[in-house]
């Protein structure tokens, strides 16, 4: 098996090391490994090309670093209307909003939305997910 070089912080590597040993991981390279596998199945699924299948997105704004943030997020979300089956807004505190949608839609449109939404200043985070219904 190939051997690669990761750097990263030591305080990001004892979080590593320590949820390795509380989820029972033998070390820090199966742990990686699990998480890649995780990673690529979840921004890039194996679903046919064009095939449309429910998504969760989920993004924190932050109106402190750009007060026009939510604006311009819901109007991006609103251009994308016809994949949209729920869109929730909430204000969590602190100018900080939590914004849910349910999505219907392909792998290309999702990237679609993705790329228009992370260019967005003030889009704090953005996770996203197939909704398996197997």
């Amino acid at each position: 098996m190939p051997i690669i070089s990761v750097s990263m912080p030591k305080q990001l590597l004892d979080l590593m090391d320590a949820l390795a040993n509380a989820l029972g991981y033998t070390g820090r390279s199966e742990l990686i490994r699990d998480a890649v596998r995780e990673f690529i199945s979840s921004k890039a699924p194996s679903t046919k090309v064009g095939e449309r299948v429910p998504w969760v997105l989920i993004a924190v704004t932050d109106h402190a670093s750009s007060p026009s943030v939510d604006e311009r997020f819901i109007s991006i979300v609103h251009s994308f209307e016809a994949i949209i089956r729920s869109f929730y807004h909430q204000m969590i505190g602190d100018g900080v909003c939590l914004n849910i949608a349910v999505l219907d839609a392909t792998w290309a449109e999702i990237q679609s939305m993705l790329k228009a939404l992370r260019k967005v200043r003030g889009v704090r985070r953005i996770w996203y997910e197939p909704i398996s219904t197997v």
